[in-house]
């Protein structure tokens, strides 16, 4: 049982997106809701946890967090709640953006991520799914101009997803980074989802396995060595996983069900990054009752049942394998490491097959 409330949150901003990249988990674009986290629930949802505990609020996960139209609304009402808060928006920047928002946040004080994952209109056309490179380097320079203009104290980085349509354009990028005025770039090798889930809403699939940077190890290593040179030239931070053949497994060290909390468009719960993907089916049908915060207090939820398998599944000693999921996490490659293909390439029929009720 724990006697301390979360201390990092990740809130799922709205159920829709703007673009349909390749290697996302869910059609978004197609087959989103437009359910949204407003103002008004996330004021229902902070009164119900402690606001001196929390360290950590990051906008993003679900759909676009710009497409919701109280995102700055809601980054301003945080930092009024917990001034020491850092808070993250995670954003593709794809569609317009209006400058009072980006104002109203970096006067909260809001850090941006900005998933650009190509460094030419062409490839960025292939991974992202829509025609919007221009605009998006547009809103980059835009935002790293108000930084300035009002003495921002935040950071502002660009990231790129990894995979073979997109790694031969890693040294490129960094130089990107560099004229843009971001302070960094931050590079994740491609989790390859089940393909059901990579399915988009006409039927295609339009990523394979085979993207994988597993299956291009040596290329993959080429590119990363030759774009950490450049970055440290530039005086550019360059944040990535380890290289292929330079990591090694060692038990699962997950400490999301300790301290996290992903809050759905409507208030219900998950438990870690991408657990709104695997998780979502039985979160909905009430398989794993893992809460809402906007019908139930934090105290009837977070030593329950589900709460409490999660962490007899992840605590380093007398684990117990409850929860399935866990057991195929994407983020396994912090613990397996990037040598092994099951790290990459997601297999979660054993999850998906599980009887379980909790």
């Amino acid at each position: 049982m724990l006697s301390y409330a979360p201390s990092s949150l990740n809130l799922l901003m709205i159920d829709r997106c703007n673009s349909g990249c390749i290697m996302c988990g869910h059609d978004y674009k197609n087959c989103g809701s437009s359910a949204a986290l407003t103002l008004d629930k996330i004021k229902t949802i902070y009164r119900k946890l402690d606001m001196d505990q929390l360290v950590e609020v990051v906008y993003g996960g679900g759909g676009e967090p710009f497409l919701n139209p109280e995102l700055a609304d809601i980054a301003e009402y945080t930092r009024k709640q917990c001034p020491a808060v850092q808070h993250t928006v995670i954003s593709n920047m794809v569609g317009s953006c209006k400058e009072q928002d980006v104002v109203k946040m970096i006067k909260s004080r809001v850090h941006f991520l900005i998933s650009v994952n190509a460094a030419s209109s062409d490839v960025f056309r292939q991974v992202a799914g829509v025609d919007a490179f221009e605009s998006v380097l547009k809103n980059i320079m835009m935002i790293v101009s108000l930084r300035e203009k009002y003495r921002g104290n935040i950071g502002i980085s660009i990231s790129i997803i990894l995979m073979k349509q997109n790694i031969a354009e890693l040294p490129k990028f960094v130089r990107l980074a560099k004229k843009l005025g971001v302070d960094g770039v931050k590079a994740v090798y491609v989790r390859v989802y089940p393909e059901k889930y990579r399915n988009k809403a006409d039927g295609t699939v339009p990523m394979l396995t085979s993207a994988s940077l597993y299956f291009h190890q040596a290329e993959s290593n080429n590119y990363i060595r030759e774009s950490e040179k450049i970055a440290k030239e530039l005086g550019i931070s360059f944040e990535h996983q380890p290289l292929f053949g330079c990591s090694q497994s060692k038990d699962r060290a997950c400490l999301e069900p300790w301290r996290s909390l992903y809050i759905g468009f409507n208030g219900e719960l998950y438990p870690c990054a991408a657990s709104e993907i695997m998780f979502m089916h039985k979160v909905e049908s009430g398989k794993y009752k893992s809460g809402n915060l906007l019908t139930q207090s934090l105290e009837d939820i977070w030593n329950n049942p589900f709460w409490q398998a999660l962490r007899k599944t992840n605590i380093g000693e007398n684990r117990e394998d409850i929860i399935p999921e866990c057991l195929c996490c994407g983020s396994s490659v912090d613990w397996w490491g990037v040598d092994v293909e099951k790290a990459h390439v997601m297999d979660w029929s054993e999850a998906e097959q599980s009887d379980l009720f909790i």
